[in-house]
């Protein structure tokens, strides 16, 4: 990790230090300066320059330390060019300090690109500020300069803070924030350790450095530009960057946002967490530095954005809305931010799945390590509940602990006491099924046993007439390609709303009805079917009489359910619509106009289908379309038009 806290002795006209004074100065224990001391002489000793001497407690430091900043990122300006961003955010920075005059030469001299460069950054960025009413502003006296209407260009500096390198970028922001005072960001590392310290907070690791530099350019500014505020921001900072334990006083308002958040994802999910407690404390530790950093715009990009937005996409879209109660507080919140919700919740409701042994397995090829990473992709998607630790050429299968795997997918024969499975760089589809029916039979592993597609035909051939200008052979090939289809990510989630709300399963009443007459009449086509048993209805009641109107979604819709266990014989949902609004709980403040009622089996199976209904929750249109239909079709055509299918 980069870090200034040597800077005070080596920056020193002292030249030799005692190490009982370098720990006071540094407030370092032995420990922790010995390791730093160690890290530092490693980058000096990779430049070919003079190490810093420790021998009897005595720390001798070399004169010549030029182009520090240089060692402290170990890196070589002359080696890296800067993108586009990276300058524009650099121009912004630079200038939002205000520590000195920068003109068009001083921005060359600091990106090391030519003046035209500079010009058509600097025209670009402008450009990129106006929605936000700034304007990078240049006059000979003062040089360039932001004018504002708003205190957004704080708010700007941390958004350009974020999109710098943390090698290139952040080596230019230090060296120019250095170079007046060398002991500059020293100084803020010292001010902020100690804050922490007083505030009894630790600020996340992978976040320091960030934080450290956005309360540097903070002071820096600050110092032509004195600012009362500087002080809270720079706190409601370190809070948003803590890892959320003992930041705030226990009986603060955000444990009711915690809960009603709890209270949302179990409605919403139609889920009950293991251990509820655990699972408050965590989001209450996640929700306390989310808070302030959303609300003060301290926002952070999420790296695992797009791929959380894959694999968990209908957590994704349930927690839009389950994220209400911190929304009215701080307003939008970002996908970035949302990303983070559904790690902590798709941890707990995923666990199940991902919690039982995996079997590990490594694939050998002949022809080498490109060929063996297109087979462990086909194996992958064939077999995604195994682990595919490896792939490589079978030249180094001897290498391989042998306690690493349980499967060998080779192209060769190979020796070992463990099962080896042989197979083609590019198996057809018949060899990929007895591949996959193997596998199944050997580990015992939930699936199907897929047929052929030569099976299937000669099974139906007896029965069917194939007409002109079809085939047999044209079929074979359609059975053989619906059997191998792959589903896209998105498709693996689960099953669909419309899927479970047939025409069966939708149904109208316009009698006026108690509120457990309501939810019998809604479950009875689930009854009918043989997909519940009548004692889950009983249930259901049993548990809103016990736990209060927990069903109701708000906006006049309710979805009963109860556990797995209390007589779902698979997942299904039933739909009824009351003409006359009924009484949950008979309370007036809980009138309900539509039932859904969930049978699901599992934490996840059916979350897809209820992230259909939370876009409707969210689409004031389409939820009044649902919640006035009076034919099945009509239900039916509003869930295919929001799951995109018409």
């Amino acid at each position: 990790m980069i870090d200034y806290d040597l800077d005070v002795i080596l920056f020193s006209k002292h030249k030799l230090w005692k190490l009982e004074r370098i720990l006071e100065v540094t407030n370092l224990d032995k420990e922790k300066f010995q390791r730093k001391l160690e890290e530092l002489n490693e980058k000096l000793e990779i430049r070919h320059l003079r190490k810093l001497e420790y021998k009897n407690e005595i720390v001798a430091i070399p004169d010549n330390l030029q182009n520090f900043e240089e060692v402290r990122f170990s890196i070589n300006q002359k080696n890296f060019v800067l993108s586009e961003i990276e300058r524009q955010a650099l121009i912004y920075l630079l200038v939002f300090v205000e520590a000195r005059t920068l003109s068009i030469y001083d921005l060359q001299n600091w990106l090391v690109v030519s003046r035209n460069t500079v010009l058509s950054d600097i025209k670009k960025l402008r450009k990129r500020l106006e929605k936000d009413k700034i304007q990078v502003e240049y006059s000979r006296k003062k040089g360039f300069y932001l004018h504002f209407e708003n205190e957004k260009h704080q708010e700007k500096a941390w958004y350009f803070l974020q999109k710098l390198s943390e090698k290139n970028g952040c080596y230019i922001l230090s060296k120019f924030l250095n170079q007046k005072d060398s002991l500059a960001i020293f100084k803020v590392s010292q001010f902020l350790r100690q804050t922490m310290k007083q505030m009894k907070i630790e600020i996340v690791y992978s976040r320091y450095i960030s934080t450290l530099l956005y309360t540097s350019l903070l002071k820096a500014r600050a110092s032509k530009y004195p600012d009362e505020a500087i002080n809270k921001q720079i706190e409601a900072l370190m809070i948003g960057m803590s890892d959320g334990r003992g930041a705030i006083p226990q009986d603060n308002f955000l444990y009711r946002i915690a809960f009603n958040i709890m209270e949302n994802v179990m409605k919403l999910a139609a889920i009950e967490f293991e251990d509820f407690t655990k699972t408050f404390m965590a989001l209450l530790a996640h929700l306390t530095p989310a808070y302030f950093r959303i609300k003060n715009h301290f926002e952070l990009e999420n790296v695992l954005l797009e791929r959380i937005k894959n694999e968990y996409y209908s957590l994704f879209l349930l927690m839009d809305i389950a994220l209400v109660p911190l929304k009215e507080q701080v307003g939008e919140i970002s996908e970035s931010e949302r990303a983070y919700f559904v790690i902590l919740f798709g941890g707990e409701i995923y666990k199940k799945k991902y919690s039982s042994k995996r079997l590990k397995a490594i694939v050998l090829c002949v022809n080498g390590i490109s060929s063996s990473l297109i087979m462990k992709k086909r194996l992958e998607n064939l077999f995604p509940t195994m682990e595919f630790i490896l792939s490589t050429g079978v030249s180094h299968f001897e290498k391989l602990p042998k306690n690493s795997y349980d499967i060998i997918f080779s192209t060769v024969p190979v020796k070992s006491d463990k099962k080896v499975y042989l197979m083609s760089v590019f198996p057809e589809h018949r060899e990929e099924n007895e591949l996959y029916n193997q596998l199944l039979k050997d580990y015992h592993l939930p699936g199907f046993v897929k047929p052929s597609a030569q099976n299937i035909l000669s099974a139906i051939e007896p029965y069917i007439t194939v007409k002109n200008p079809a085939s047999k052979k044209d079929l074979l090939r359609i059975i053989d390609k619906k059997l191998n289809h792959t589903r896209r990510e998105g498709e693996i989630s689960g099953v669909m709303l419309s899927d479970l709300l047939t025409k069966e399963k939708i149904r109208f009443t316009d009698k006026s009805l108690g509120w457990q007459e309501a939810i019998e009449l809604a479950a009875q086509p689930l009854i009918e079917q043989h997909e519940i048993e009548k004692r889950y209805v009983q249930a259901i009641i049993d548990k809103v009489e016990a736990f209060g109107p927990y069903i109701d979604l708000g906006l006049g819709i309710a979805l009963p359910h109860a556990r797995p266990e209390d007589g779902v014989n698979q997942l299904a949902m039933s739909f009824l619509r009351c003409e006359q609004p009924v009484k949950l709980m008979d309370d007036v403040k809980h009138e309900i106009k539509l039932f859904i009622v969930l049978a699901a089996i599992d934490n996840e199976t059916h979350l897809r289908a209820l992230s259909t209904l939370t876009k409707i929750l969210s689409n004031k249109d389409r939820l009044n379309q649902l919640l006035t239909a009076t034919e099945a079709s009509e239900v039916e055509q509003i869930l295919l038009e929001e799951e995109g299918e018409k």
